[in-house]
């Protein structure tokens, strides 16, 4: 049986900026994907991430700069050329069709024999678990289902990139979680390079090599999930990954002291999960501050206790670790907060 084949290559994006009448979409975006990696482009609403991606794909109005595929730069060239696999947030299958048809569609239209049409669309719909399922037509099948027969079409042409634009978000919770690994499968199976799009933090931390952050049209920081949560380039990447504390002006600790003043251009962030709540009067390790607050709110989050504590003019959140039998504090108590000072972090705004 013939096997879809994949070439592993790099993307690179050179200074592009690309504009809809007056608005500047991408401002100056410079950015190497390499070779076989899961790459993510992160961000809120209006971040310019989708807009980012199709532009790699060809879509979209010409942008200025260069993006090149492998060796070759592809700025200039129609979508059809690039030899580029996209997957939409709508399945975008063609109902009267069946699941082989459709998978089969992108083959026909480049005139591939049919007797390789046949091998590659088995090949494909047997990586995404849907070869028994080749002859039902697009209605018959769940909402996982069809994301699959989009990707068996995508993946059949053997593209040299694979881009993922916001796919899951018309999925349930629980089958979304399904279906990120699914593909995060595939994609290691095929060591294809594949750019995806989302605005969840939790789909971008699970699946990706690395993620570029943006916000109107600027890459804000690149790196690791863990890179990115633990050192935030600055005050929107902590707020956007993650629950942060972010603290402008002065923090009192519970013997008056100040521990630190922000000033205009910096914030302090640390995370809920960096303090250690504690009875009064608390015990500080030797790296720890004390700080004396009251319990403002609080959830219950099943694995751990989320307080909202008021120290001076400052609401912290802390995340309090659950284990059966624990007490926990109650609305109103006074509580002191051990932070450790090694997770304090000065950003830039």
């Amino acid at each position: 049986m013939s096997e879809i084949r994949s070439e592993a290559v790099s993307v690179t994006i050179e200074d592009l900026s690309l504009s809809f009448g007056p608005t500047e979409v991408l401002k100056g975006i410079n950015l190497t994907i390499e070779p076989g990696e899961f790459f993510t482009f992160l961000g809120p609403s209006g971040s310019g991430k989708s807009t980012l991606l199709r532009a790699i794909a060809g879509f979209g109005p010409m942008p200025g700069g260069r993006i090149l595929i492998g060796d070759d730069d592809v700025t200039q060239l129609p979508p059809w050329t690039r030899n580029v696999g996209m997957v939409f947030q709508s399945y975008a299958l063609w109902p009267h069709m069946t699941v082989r048809k459709n998978v089969a569609f992108g083959l026909e239209e480049r005139k591939i024999p049919n007797k390789d049409i046949r091998e590659r669309v088995n090949e494909a719909l047997k990586l995404v678990g849907l070869l028994d399922f080749a002859e039902r037509r697009p209605s018959q099948l769940s909402g996982g289902q069809q994301q699959r027969v989009a990707l068996a079409r995508t993946i059949v042409i053997e593209p040299r990139v694979l881009l993922l634009d916001e796919p899951l978000s018309n999925l349930d919770a629980n089958l979304r979680i399904q279906m990120r690994r699914d593909i995060l499968e595939l994609q290691q199976e095929l060591k294809l390079t594949t750019i995806f799009v989302t605005h969840d933090q939790e789909e971008a931390n699970t699946t990706s090599d690395r993620i570029a952050v943006l916000d109107q049209g600027i890459i804000q920081q690149v790196g690791s999930p863990i890179e990115l949560y633990d050192e935030p380039a600055n005050r929107f990447v902590a707020d956007f990954l993650g629950t942060a504390n972010l603290i402008d002006g002065p923090l009192e600790t519970a013997d008056g002291t100040s521990l630190f003043e922000s000033d205009k251009n910096h914030t302090t962030m640390f995370r809920p999960q960096d303090m250690d709540i504690q009875p009064l009067p608390g015990e500080a390790g030797p790296d720890d501050v004390l700080l004396k607050g009251r319990v403002a709110h609080r959830e219950f989050l099943g694995n751990l206790i989320r307080y909202n504590v008021t120290v001076g003019e400052h609401s912290l959140i802390v995340d309090d670790p659950h284990t059966t039998g624990r007490q926990a504090f109650a609305k109103g108590d006074e509580v002191a907060l051990g932070l450790d000072t090694k997770n304090i972090h000065i950003l830039t705004d």
